[in-house]
C-alpha cells in the first residue's frame, strides 16, 4: 500500500529546501535522541496538505485506511479517541439532546457533554466486574429503553479499559431498528479489524467509532481514527469540520506520518499478527488460570490481560510491585486489577517471561468488601454542574453535596461521580477507597 505522507516527507528532505517555516527546530533539533525524526516534523507547507481540508497527501492516506477498515469515510486524529468522542457527539447530537450511556465511558465523554450541552441517561452494565463499572452491555438493555424515548443517540465503549467487549452487533440492530446512532468509543480496538475474525464495530453496525491507533498498533501516542459507516448520513466534510472545533490548528506531523506508515504495515502484516496474538493471548488466559487466577466472562480482548489481585489475596497495587520486581510494568494497577496490555510488537521472550511470572505470583491475605456501585441520583445537568460556583471540600465531607466536577480514577478514566450527580454514601465510600481526598461542590 502507498504511503505518501512518508513518500513526500522523504522528497522534502532530500531536497535541502531552506526551512523559513514552522517548526522552530527547523528539523535539526539538538537532541541526540529526536534528531533524526525532526527532519520529519513539519507544518502544512505547500504540498504538505492540511488536517481539516484534506484533499492531498492526507486525505489519499486517510482513504488507504478507510479501504483497510471498509469505512464510507475515515479521518486521521493527532488528538486521540477524545477528538473523535469530540467530534461523533457534535455531529449527532445537538444542545439539550438526550443520549443513552454505560457508565463505563471515559471522562472525555462527560467532559465533550459539559461542552456541547447534552444530558446523559446512565445504564449500568449488566455483567461487570467487582467495582461496578467495568462491564458489558447487553442489547436486551437497550431494546427496553430505547422505545417511546427522547434520546438521539446510543453510545458504547467496547473494549472497555479492563477488556470486557459488548455485543455491539446485536446492539447495532437494535439502534438501527428503531433508527437511532449507535457511536462506540473503540479507543482500545483499532486492531478488531484484523485476525482471524473481524470484530471491528463498523463492520458490527455501528454508525461511528473512534479507535485510539496508537493504543493497539504501531503509532505514536495521540494517533486515532474517527470512522464513518457507509451508510451513516455523516459526510466526511462535516467530520472535519466537527474535529476543528475543538482540536489543535498545528496538528503533529510526525503522529500523521505513524498513522500513514501504521496502513502499509496493516495491509502486509495486520491480519498475520493479530491473529498470532490471539493464539499468545489465549497462552497467557491459561497461565493465569494454572496459576489461580480467576477466568472473568466478558474479557476478551486478545490485547488485554487482566488479573484480578484478590485471587491472590493481594491488591493489585500488590501485585503489581510483585511484576515490577520481574521487570515488568503493567498498564494499570487499581484497588484490585492489574491490567496487562499487549500487542504483536512484544517480543517472544516477553511473553515468556509474563508467564514464567504469572506462574510464581506471591499469594497475600488481603480481604475485600464487595460494595456495589449505584448509579448517583443527577440534580443538574453535566453544563449546568461544570460551570457552576463551587468550592473545594475535603471528600469526607461532600455526602449530600451536588459535585461541581466529574471524578474519575485515571486510569481507566471512568466516573465514579458526574458533574450534577449527588454524592450520596456509597460514592462518597468509592470515591475514598480511590484516594480522593478533595472534591469541587456547587455552593
Amino acid at each position: 500500500m502507498e504511503t505518501p505522507v512518508f513518500d513526500f516527507l522523504n522528497r522534502y528532505i532530500e531536497s535541502g529546501t531552506v526551512r523559513l517555516h514552522m517548526p522552530g527546530h527547523k528539523g535539526r533539533l539538538p537532541y541526540d535522541v529526536l534528531k533524526k525524526i525532526s527532519q520529519y516534523d513539519i507544518t502544512e507547507i505547500a504540498g504538505a496538505d492540511s488536517l481539516f481540508e484534506a484533499d492531498g497527501i492526507l486525505s489519499r492516506a486517510e482513504d488507504n485506511t478507510a479501504a483497510l477498515y471498509d469505512t464510507g469515510s475515515t479521518c486521521f486524529l493527532a488528538g486521540g479517541s477524545t477528538a473523535g468522542i469530540q467530534a461523533m457527539l457534535a455531529c449527532t447530537c445537538s444542545p439539550g439532546d438526550t443520549i443513552l450511556a454505560a457508565r463505563n465511558a471515559h471522562k472525555a465523554f462527560v467532559n465533550t457533554c459539559a461542552l456541547l450541552d447534552l444530558n446523559v441517561q446512565w445504564i449500568l452494565p449488566s455483567s461487570r466486574d467487582s467495582f461496578g463499572v467495568s462491564g458489558t452491555v447487553d442489547a436486551e438493555q437497550i431494546a427496553s429503553l430505547l422505545p417511546g424515548s427522547n434520546i438521539k443517540a446510543v453510545y458504547i465503549t467496547s473494549p472497555d479499559y479492563l477488556g470486557y467487549m459488548s455485543d455491539i452487533g446485536a446492539i447495532a440492530a437494535i439502534c438501527r431498528q428503531h433508527g437511532v446512532p449507535l457511536l462506540v468509543d473503540n479507543a482500545h480496538g483499532a486492531h478488531l479489524k484484523f485476525g482471524a475474525t473481524d470484530r471491528h464495530p463498523i463492520t458490527l453496525g455501528a454508525s461511528m467509532c473512534c479507535d485510539s491507533a496508537h493504543k493497539t498498533l504501531p503509532v505514536l501516542t495521540g494517533g486515532a481514527y474517527l470512522h464513518i459507516a457507509k451508510d451513516f448520513p455523516v459526510s466526511k466534510e462535516t467530520a472535519k469540520e466537527k474535529t476543528a472545533l475543538f482540536s489543535s490548528t498545528s496538528p503533529s506531523y510526525l503522529i500523521l506520518l505513524s498513522l500513514d506508515l501504521c496502513n502499509a504495515y496493516l495491509a502486509e502484516h495486520g491480519k498475520n499478527d493479530f491473529t498470532a496474538l490471539h493464539s499468545l493471548s489465549q497462552q497467557l488466559r491459561a497461565a493465569a488460570k494454572s496459576a489461580g487466577f480467576s477466568e472473568q466472562k466478558g474479557i476478551c480482548d486478545d490485547t488485554k490481560l487482566t488479573l484480578d489481585g484478590a485471587d491472590h489475596g493481594l491488591t493489585g497495587e500488590e501485585l503489581a510491585g510483585y511484576f515490577r520486581k520481574m521487570g515488568i510494568e503493567c498498564e494499570y494497577a487499581g484497588e484490585r486489577h492489574v491490567v496487562f496490555m499487549l500487542s504483536p510488537q512484544n517480543a517472544e521472550e516477553d511473553i515468556a517471561r509474563l508467564i514464567t511470572a504469572i506462574s510464581h505470583a506471591p499469594y497475600g491475605h488481603t480481604r475485600f468488601p464487595s460494595p456495589t456501585f449505584s448509579l448517583p441520583v443527577p440534580v443538574k445537568s453535566i453544563r449546568q454542574a461544570s460551570f457552576s460556583p463551587y468550592i473545594r471540600i475535603r471528600t469526607e465531607d461532600a455526602c449530600g453535596r451536588i459535585a461541581a466536577q466529574t471524578k474519575i480514577t485515571c486510569p481507566p478514566g471512568v466516573p465514579l461521580v458526574v458533574a450534577g450527580e449527588r454524592i450520596d454514601k456509597i460514592i462518597l465510600k468509592f470515591l475514598k477507597n480511590s484516594g480522593i481526598s478533595f472534591i469541587n461542590v456547587v455552593k
